[in-house]
């Protein structure tokens, strides 16, 4: 039987029901709080300009980002560090053979913790170019890479560049309802969090209330940390599905 795009997502929910108890403090602690504290404390990415985009204009937006990176990107990028060292003890949590305590799932996420941070970043640089691009291949070359995580969580011993390639083997056959239900769950998160983020930019500009802005910023890193632990759970689905057919 052919598995669709609303299939899965429907397996993704009654997979986080039922394990939401022991997830949500993880997720909580390591994927939305530092999330949370990078936007609250750092200045947002500028903008992209307006178009047209001229050359001029976007080598002016560049130079900006470079200035921003400079003051802001190292908290980013430990936010990022810290949200992937959360979602690996969650795939290792769902996918190690032997069911392992949430404890034991954060001691092996760490001891692993640079292996599952080098298939992370290898993934993000062709999904951000697919997105620079046109947001479909970005969400279609995350579909196939969207195994590799939870492949390395139930073996060991699998190299990234392995996982990789394992990862577009799997998803072969797969690709078309893993896309939609990545384009399902990116459209979600966008029209969620777009009025967010124009409210945060207001709440910048002028003299706004700190309360309204920390709560605006909370409920932005929410969905980002909802959208990031959603897309985790559909790679282990994926994995489990393609495992359980031997593929």
């Amino acid at each position: 039987m052919t598995i669709g795009f609303a299939g899965l997502l429907s397996v993704v929910w009654r997979l986080f029901r039922r394990d939401a108890v022991l997830l949500l403090p993880v997720i909580g602690t390591f994927v939305f709080l530092p999330s949370f504290a990078a936007l609250l404390l750092c200045d947002p990415v500028p903008p992209l300009p307006a178009g047209p985009r001229d050359e001029a204009i976007m080598q002016a937006w560049l130079n900006a980002v470079a200035l921003w990176g400079q003051g802001n990107g190292v908290w980013f990028l430990l936010a990022e560090l810290i949200g992937t060292f959360g979602l690996a003890a969650i795939a290792l949590f769902l996918l190690e053979p032997d069911r392992l305590t949430v404890g034991q799932a954060l001691g092996q996420a760490i001891v692993r913790l640079v292996a599952f941070t080098i298939v992370t970043a290898a993934i993000a640089v062709p999904v951000a170019m697919g997105l620079w691009m046109l947001v479909l291949p970005g969400l279609y070359v995350q579909a196939r890479l969207i195994v590799a995580v939870p492949a390395m969580a139930r073996h060991p011993a699998l190299r990234p560049l392995a996982s990789l390639r394992l990862s577009w083997k799997m998803t072969k056959g797969l690709d078309r309802a893993l896309t939609g239900a990545l384009v399902t769950l990116f459209l979600a998160q966008w029209l969620a969090v777009s009025p967010l983020l124009l409210a945060d930019e207001s709440l910048r500009s002028g003299a706004g209330n700190p309360l309204a802005l920390a709560l605006v910023d909370a409920l932005i890193a929410a969905i980002g940390a909802g959208y990031a632990t959603a897309t985790l759970l559909l790679g282990v689905v994926a994995y489990r599905v393609r495992a359980s057919k031997g593929t």
